[in-house]
Protein backbone atom coordinates (compact mmCIF):
# COMPACT_ATOMS: atom_id res chain seq x y z
CA UNK A 1 0.00 0.00 0.00
CA UNK A 2 1.35 3.43 -0.95
CA UNK A 3 -0.66 5.52 1.52
CA UNK A 4 -1.72 5.19 5.13
CA UNK A 5 -3.44 7.37 7.69
CA UNK A 6 -0.73 8.57 10.04
CA UNK A 7 -1.88 9.83 13.43
CA UNK A 8 1.32 11.73 14.31
CA UNK A 9 0.66 13.98 11.30
CA UNK A 10 -2.89 14.46 12.53
CA UNK A 11 -1.50 15.54 15.90
CA UNK A 12 0.92 17.92 14.22
CA UNK A 13 -1.89 19.33 12.06
CA UNK A 14 -4.06 19.96 15.12
CA UNK A 15 -1.13 21.69 16.84
CA UNK A 16 -0.47 23.94 13.84
CA UNK A 17 -4.16 24.86 13.52
CA UNK A 18 -4.28 25.68 17.24
CA UNK A 19 -1.05 27.74 17.15
CA UNK A 20 -1.55 29.73 13.95
CA UNK A 21 -4.11 32.55 14.01
CA UNK A 22 -4.56 32.40 10.25
CA UNK A 23 -5.75 28.77 10.52
CA UNK A 24 -8.06 28.83 13.55
CA UNK A 25 -11.07 29.15 11.24
CA UNK A 26 -10.44 25.56 10.05
CA UNK A 27 -11.34 24.18 13.49
CA UNK A 28 -14.25 26.57 13.83
CA UNK A 29 -15.63 25.50 10.43
CA UNK A 30 -15.32 21.84 11.48
CA UNK A 31 -13.41 20.92 8.34
CA UNK A 32 -12.43 17.27 8.35
CA UNK A 33 -8.84 16.59 7.36
CA UNK A 34 -7.20 13.22 6.82
CA UNK A 35 -3.43 13.14 7.33
CA UNK A 36 -1.57 10.58 5.28
CA UNK A 37 1.95 9.43 4.76
CA UNK A 38 2.91 8.11 1.38
CA UNK A 39 5.65 5.65 0.62
CA UNK A 40 5.84 6.89 -2.96
CA UNK A 41 8.55 9.24 -4.13
CA UNK A 42 6.77 12.10 -5.87
CA UNK A 43 8.40 14.71 -8.08
CA UNK A 44 7.17 17.74 -9.96
CA UNK A 45 9.38 19.08 -12.78
CA UNK A 46 12.24 16.98 -11.42
CA UNK A 47 12.02 18.40 -7.89
CA UNK A 48 10.83 16.42 -4.86
CA UNK A 49 7.32 17.08 -3.61
CA UNK A 50 7.33 17.15 0.20
CA UNK A 51 3.60 17.29 0.71
CA UNK A 52 0.31 18.24 -0.83
CA UNK A 53 -3.21 19.19 0.14
CA UNK A 54 -5.96 17.48 -1.84
CA UNK A 55 -9.66 18.29 -1.81
CA UNK A 56 -11.82 15.17 -1.69
CA UNK A 57 -14.05 15.51 -4.71
CA UNK A 58 -17.74 14.71 -4.68
CA UNK A 59 -17.25 11.35 -6.43
CA UNK A 60 -15.11 10.07 -3.54
CA UNK A 61 -16.88 11.91 -0.73
CA UNK A 62 -19.35 9.07 -0.01
CA UNK A 63 -16.40 6.73 0.58
CA UNK A 64 -14.09 9.10 2.44
CA UNK A 65 -14.88 10.75 5.81
CA UNK A 66 -12.68 13.78 5.04
CA UNK A 67 -13.09 17.07 3.22
CA UNK A 68 -9.34 17.36 2.54
CA UNK A 69 -6.32 15.08 2.63
CA UNK A 70 -2.83 16.26 3.49
CA UNK A 71 -0.15 13.90 2.24
CA UNK A 72 3.51 13.90 3.25
CA UNK A 73 5.87 11.95 0.97
CA UNK A 74 8.14 10.06 3.36
CA UNK A 75 10.95 9.42 0.87
CA UNK A 76 11.22 13.16 0.20
CA UNK A 77 11.05 14.45 3.76
CA UNK A 78 13.68 12.19 5.28
CA UNK A 79 16.06 14.42 7.18
CA UNK A 80 13.59 17.24 7.85
CA UNK A 81 13.50 18.32 11.49
CA UNK A 82 10.34 18.56 13.57
CA UNK A 83 10.46 22.32 13.08
CA UNK A 84 10.65 21.93 9.30
CA UNK A 85 7.72 19.49 9.36
CA UNK A 86 5.76 22.10 11.32
CA UNK A 87 6.37 24.66 8.57
CA UNK A 88 5.50 22.11 5.88
CA UNK A 89 2.23 21.33 7.67
CA UNK A 90 1.49 25.05 8.00
CA UNK A 91 2.14 25.51 4.29
CA UNK A 92 -0.18 22.63 3.34
CA UNK A 93 -2.96 23.82 5.67
CA UNK A 94 -2.83 27.24 4.00
CA UNK A 95 -4.15 25.50 0.87
CA UNK A 96 -7.50 24.78 2.55
CA UNK A 97 -10.17 27.18 1.41
CA UNK A 98 -13.85 27.65 2.06
CA UNK A 99 -16.44 29.66 0.19
CA UNK A 100 -20.18 29.78 0.61
CA UNK A 101 -22.79 29.28 -2.09
CA UNK A 102 -26.48 29.55 -1.30
CA UNK A 103 -25.69 29.21 2.41
CA UNK A 104 -23.76 25.96 1.90
CA UNK A 105 -20.01 25.49 2.37
CA UNK A 106 -18.00 25.00 -0.80
CA UNK A 107 -14.50 23.67 -0.20
CA UNK A 108 -11.62 24.62 -2.47
CA UNK A 109 -7.87 24.43 -2.77
CA UNK A 110 -6.16 27.79 -2.36
CA UNK A 111 -3.39 27.98 -4.98
CA UNK A 112 0.15 29.09 -4.21
CA UNK A 113 0.42 32.83 -4.23
CA UNK A 114 3.10 35.40 -3.54
CA UNK A 115 1.54 36.50 -0.23
CA UNK A 116 1.64 32.97 1.20
CA UNK A 117 5.19 32.46 -0.04
CA UNK A 118 6.27 35.82 1.38
CA UNK A 119 4.76 35.00 4.80
CA UNK A 120 6.62 31.71 5.02
CA UNK A 121 9.87 33.17 3.63
CA UNK A 122 9.72 36.14 6.04
CA UNK A 123 8.99 33.95 9.06
CA UNK A 124 11.15 30.93 8.32
CA UNK A 125 13.66 31.92 5.63
CA UNK A 126 13.99 30.91 2.01
CA UNK A 127 15.69 27.58 2.73
CA UNK A 128 13.47 26.36 5.55
CA UNK A 129 12.92 23.01 3.86
CA UNK A 130 16.53 22.15 3.11
CA UNK A 131 17.41 19.01 5.12
CA UNK A 132 20.03 19.67 7.78
CA UNK A 133 19.18 23.35 8.17
CA UNK A 134 18.71 24.55 11.71
CA UNK A 135 15.12 25.01 12.92
CA UNK A 136 13.38 27.88 11.14
CA UNK A 137 13.04 31.23 12.85
CA UNK A 138 10.07 31.38 15.22
CA UNK A 139 9.66 27.63 15.70
CA UNK A 140 10.70 26.02 18.95
CA UNK A 141 12.47 22.68 18.78
CA UNK A 142 9.90 19.92 18.62
CA UNK A 143 7.68 21.66 16.08
CA UNK A 144 5.85 24.31 17.98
Amino acid sequence: MNYEIYEPYGELGAKVIQNEKSLKWIAQADIRIGFLKSFKEKKNKGKPVYGECVKVNELYAPFCPYDFLIVFYEMNILGLSDAQLYVLMYHELLHIGLNEKDGEPVYRIVPHDIEEFREIADRYGLDWERPGNSPPKGIAKGGG
